[in-house]
């Protein structure tokens, strides 16, 4: 029976073309180095791995999550070892915010949950600027088709914020704020192209 990707993973996008064929080669050559980690069935990471080793017909390896909160496993696993920009990692981490929010409806919260409740705190863990992480969580919330473009990086944060305001809006330019926010993210994504650059 093929597994599926758990919600959560479904947050981050999958890798194609030249980087899944190096993936394969690599699963090939040198087997498969981490194993499949799953909860209730579904891949909670790993799902790149996975798909590479069901078209190797190579049976992976598969251990079930035994932490004590698939939001936090996640989003560490995930975060920082991916080249996303600081708006998908914001949108990732509203989005997950709200899957946790969803899932812990009724009093049934996760122990070890991750200290998600601010736009500080959120920011904190998704490495972006408050602005940024708080027209992340505008965005989740009031447009979430757009949001998930953001986090599958089909489509920036800004452009998606800039297409749910009204016409009047968009032409009013917060240039300082604007600017800011983008020598931030810049900043950012350079320094993930570094990270990348040494771990080649």
């Amino acid at each position: 029976m093929k597994l599926e990707l758990h919600p959560l993973c479904t947050l981050f996008p999958r890798i194609e073309g030249a980087e899944f064929e190096a993936l394969k080669a690599d699963i090939a050559s040198n087997g498969l180095r981490q194993p499949i980690v799953i909860h209730d069935g579904f891949i909670l990471d790993g799902g790149n791995r996975y798909r590479a080793c069901i078209e190797l017909g190579i049976e992976p390896e598969i251990i079930e999550f035994d932490g004590s909160n698939i939001v936090s496993y996640v989003l560490s696993a995930n975060l920082r070892r991916r080249h996303l920009s600081p708006g998908q990692q914001a949108a990732i981490v509203a989005t997950a915010t709200n899957w946790e929010s969803a899932q812990s409806h009724g009093g049934s919260r996760q122990a070890g949950v991750l200290p998600l409740e601010t736009v500080a705190e959120r920011a904190a863990i998704s490495g972006a600027n408050e602005k940024t992480q708080r027209d992340a969580d505008k965005l989740v919330k009031n447009h979430p088709e757009l949001a998930k473009e953001v986090t599958q990086g089909k489509k920036s944060l800004y452009k998606a914020v800039q297409e749910t305001k009204p016409v009047a809006q968009k032409e009013e330019f917060d240039t300082s704020n604007d600017m800011a926010q983008l020598a931030d993210d810049l900043q950012k994504e350079n320094e993930a192209f570094q990270r990348q650059i040494k771990s080649l």
